[in-house]
């Protein structure tokens, strides 16, 4: 489900399930996976990837080429910097800065990129 007012570049996938709400923009040749969802005023860039089950609270920010693990919860106003990867099952809570891996639960960086 997409709300009517998200604005998504082109070359953009959306899966199955998936959801995006309302004032929202996701940029161009994004995937948006199965069952991921995006809330309300996120801004996702270019080539970011939310894998499978990730959830992005409110105002979350996430930079170009990041990559959202699946089953990632990151809590809202939280900034995901660019080339960044998240690991699946991460609990995000802190921003995570440009280039490199965070995982756990809190997810902490574990090494740069």
């Amino acid at each position: 489900m997409i709300a009517n007012d998200v604005k998504i570049g082109a070359g953009t996938v959306v899966a199955a399930g998936a959801v995006i709400n309302p004032a929202s923009i996701v940029g161009r040749n994004v995937i948006v996976n199965t069952s991921s969802s995006i809330d309300h005023d996120c801004r996702i860039g270019d080539g970011a990837h939310i894998c499978p089950g990730a959830h992005l609270s409110g105002g979350v920010r996430v930079e170009r080429a990041a990559w959202i693990g699946t089953g990632a919860s990151v809590i809202d106003r939280v900034q995901i910097g660019a080339g960044s990867v998240v690991g699946a099952g991460a609990v995000v809570v802190d921003d995570i800065p440009a280039g490199v891996v965070a995982y756990g639960n809190p997810a902490k960086v574990r090494k740069r990129l």
